[in-house]
């Protein structure tokens, strides 16, 4: 009974780790994904006529809208920016990437979809690499097995900006750890074009910078900031010349309830969890009730892991938990804690209090495995807009 799964972690242990949690981790999410598209049919919200049949679960919202982005240009503003939904609101890469897709021929759904997770397998080594620099080969694995089952890291499956971003985030970072500046600066310049958060990272890699060696510190900051100001304000130069308003992208996001910056933690997100709650008193426990909760609880969930970060690596004073404080806050002070789940993936250095929590006690690994499990598929059937 114990020569197989002998046999079979020797197997295992010939190919590197981050291929390895990658390749387990994306089969799940594949399966449950067609599986899932087979019992529940079209998402509520339907797909692009680009989405095969048997990935409809993973190929609706947002991927909607990227695509829309990728054939038929950014919309004109038409004096309802921020009032009704448009496709102003999304960053360019993911698209451009799409109609790169289209011009030769591709599927541009399949070929977004084979990059995000191509994308997300390069942010696993990149983590491995990084963490194996600052603790060693064991707590590595143990990183990168964690953000492998991370439930949000469905997310990374789909064509969304998630696979991407997280990719240029961990990148990024190796890079600025090692010295490498000016790819590190050009890796956060393809972040900050993947959504509004994307930014965040180019505010990483300056504080590595500035947090080194005295000599050459501001240099060393310039040249990893630089790149994505560059590349952010070319995007909205753009926007301004071809559609009239540099902002426009900002103030699309008003449509989904993103609010004014540092107040909307005030003034909306209150309301929304007030309305889920409502929900449940009434008995109403269908899918906007579900998100409200999901979104929540995960927002808990990163609340813990940015306290034990924040006691593990001193504060403020590290890097790391400067730039996971403003991926977890920016978003959340907009006013709404809807895809919390998903942009608290770009956190990635929250993995390492998991991973230790974890190891506290070698118990805790089966269950907390087995729970990923469960909230992932969980994620996937609350894609069709119904209750899982």
């Amino acid at each position: 009974m114990t020569v197989a799964p002998i046999a079979l972690r020797r197997a295992v242990a010939r190919w590197p780790a981050p291929l390895v949690a990658w390749a387990a981790s994306r089969a799940l999410i594949l399966v449950a994904a067609v599986a899932a598209s087979a019992a529940f049919g079209v998402p509520t919200r339907g797909v692009d006529a680009a989405v095969p049949d048997l990935l409809r679960q993973i190929g609706g919202w947002d991927t909607t809208w990227y695509l829309d982005v990728a054939r038929n240009g950014y919309a004109e503003d038409l004096g309802q920016v921020g009032e009704v939904f448009t496709n102003l609101a999304f960053f360019p890469l993911l698209p451009g990437i799409m109609a790169a897709f289209s011009a030769v021929g591709v599927n541009p759904f399949i070929g977004a979809l084979v990059v995000s997770n191509l994308a997300f397998l390069g942010a696993l080594w990149a983590l491995h690499a990084l963490t194996a620099g600052r603790w060693g080969e064991e707590t590595a694995t143990r990183a990168t097995w964690v953000l492998a089952l991370a439930p949000p890291a469905l997310y990374c499956s789909m064509a969304y900006t998630e696979g991407l971003a997280v990719a240029c985030a961990v990148a990024a970072a190796l890079c600025a750890v090692r010295g490498r500046w000016v790819l590190a600066g050009l890796i956060a310049a393809a972040a900050a074009l993947t959504r509004p958060t994307g930014v965040l990272v180019a505010l990483l890699v300056g504080l590595l910078a500035l947090y080194g060696p005295a000599p050459g510190r501001i240099p060393r900051a310039l040249v990893a900031v630089v790149p994505s100001i560059v590349a952010v304000g070319a995007f909205l130069t753009w926007m301004a010349i071809a559609r009239g308003d540099p902002l426009l992208p900002l103030e699309a996001q008003r449509a989904w309830g993103r609010g004014q910056l540092g107040v909307g933690l005030f003034t909306a997100a209150p309301t929304e969890v007030a309305a889920g709650w409502e929900l449940v008193r009434e008995g109403d426990l269908t899918a906007a009730w579900h998100a409200t909760a999901r979104d929540l609880g995960f927002l808990v969930a990163y609340l813990w892991l940015l306290a034990r970060l924040w006691r593990a690596e001193g504060g403020l004073r590290s890097p790391w938990v400067a730039y996971s404080l403003a991926v977890i806050a920016i978003p959340l002070s907009s006013g709404t804690i809807t895809s919390m789940a998903r942009f608290g993936l770009m956190a990635f250095p929250l993995v390492w209090p998991l991973g230790d929590w974890l190891a506290e006690d070698r118990r805790r690994v089966r269950p907390a495995a087995a729970a990923a499990v469960v909230l992932t598929l969980l994620m996937i059937a609350q894609l069709t807009m119904r209750a899982p």
